[in-house]
């Protein structure tokens, strides 16, 4: 089938993007405004250190990112001078010589490679800011490569640049970016006490919040009726179980649109979305499939046949069960009853080979069944092969 286009702004889900705002990341925002308002107010009076701390996928590069051009944007508006400059500290394998460079250069694009010292970078930094007569926020993502390489002094260094220079303007502000606050447990008292009076805590995105993201990327990256809402749930759900990484989300957004696209789909559906989840089936087959019994097997194959006959991102209990006991009549087998039935099923989710959670919209216990890491085709395949 020809390949059509779903995507009206594929860019949108690259993972360097920066959107114009941070759903459901207002308060943090917040945060950032009020620890950092002194810039745009009473510039050159004070510096200011902080700290985002979140898991994988939080958004705290992202919430560091738009605070950053609204900073610089806001300045602009209000004729202040203030440059926002990010850093990835791990990138640059946690040297503060690599970290001051690479500052120095985003001010001065011709400045050379070589030939200084990095206290030298710190004080060059510093003569710059003096020439422009402006105020920096240096935000350092991944802050702890730069304390684990340099054991902590390259953080002293950094909030002690004023110290030298006690009657000039205030020109240096940090902004320190880590997924855990242990990562400062190594700093000399003194440093991680100036560090750790602002902190911008990035607890874990919910399911329902892990769904307004996806559809705001996909209104925004797809053309209309292409995400169809039950593969957004289908994917927030997925990102949720995978930590709640709303970055994990819009990737795999992404790639199944692709997958959609290259299939010449006119829509998305969740089998596009269980092709494009990282496949870790290989690991369930080579270990788990010959520890299966045969009807542990016969139930992954009916919920296999279920999703390749249905668009439908989960199958309920009833539906699995009438799909396992047409399998037991192809194959000649007497199906076992609902109690024994539901065992298997609980013993398929151990192994992963399933997902099972209980129906929040329903009145009684109704429980949804789904497949995640792998298309039913695959699995229908697999254990086809398994049980011949």
């Amino acid at each position: 089938m020809s390949e059509q286009r779903l995507f009206s702004d594929e860019g949108v889900l690259d993972i360097n993007y920066v959107p114009q705002g941070l759903v459901h990341r207002e308060e943090e925002q917040r945060l950032l405004r009020l620890f950092f308002d002194f810039m745009l107010t009473a510039p050159y009076e004070m510096s200011q250190r902080a700290i985002i701390v979140g898991g994988v996928g939080s958004g705290k590069t992202a919430l560091a990112q738009v605070f950053g051009r609204w900073l610089r944007d806001e300045a602009k508006k209000r004729r202040v001078k203030a440059s926002y400059v990010h850093v990835n500290c791990r990138e640059l394998r946690g040297s503060l010589f690599m970290v001051l460079r690479r500052v120095v250069k985003a001010l001065r694009p011709d400045f050379p490679e070589r030939g200084y010292a990095a206290n030298e970078l710190m004080e060059i930094l510093m003569q710059i800011l003096d020439e422009d007569d402006t105020q920096m926020l240096l935000a350092l993502d991944e802050v702890d490569a730069l304390i684990d390489a340099e054991d902590g002094n390259a953080l002293y260094e950094l909030t002690r640049a004023q110290e030298g220079r006690p009657d000039a303007p205030r020109r240096l502000s940090l902004l320190c970016i880590a997924k855990e606050a242990s990562a400062f447990g190594r700093l000399d008292p003194s440093t991680r006490s100036s560090l750790q009076r602002n902190v911008v805590e990035m607890k874990p995105y919910g399911r329902p919040q892990l769904a307004d993201i996806v559809r705001s990327r996909a209104d925004a990256a797809f053309r209309r009726g292409a995400i169809p809402l039950e593969v957004i749930d289908f994917i927030a759900e997925l990102a949720s179980q995978e930590g709640s990484d709303a970055r994990y989300a819009i990737d795999l957004l992404w790639r199944a649109g692709k997958h959609a696209e290259q299939a010449g789909a006119r829509a998305v559906s969740p089998e596009h979305v269980r092709s494009a989840s990282p496949a870790v089936f290989p690991t369930l087959r080579e270990e788990s499939l010959a520890q299966l019994s045969t009807h542990e097997r016969l139930v992954l194959l009916g919920v296999a046949r279920f999703f390749r006959g249905s668009k439908a991102p989960h199958a309920s209990t009833g539906e699995a069960e009438q799909a396992y006991r047409v399998v037991c009549e192809e194959r000649g087998e007497e199906p076992r009853g609902h109690t024994q039935f539901w065992k298997y099923l609980n013993n398929l989710k151990a192994v992963d080979a399933v997902r099972i959670r209980l129906d929040a919209s329903s009145q009684g216990r109704t429980q949804l069944i789904s497949l995640t890491r792998v298309t039913a085709e695959d699995l229908e395949r697999e254990v086809l092969r398994s049980l011949e």
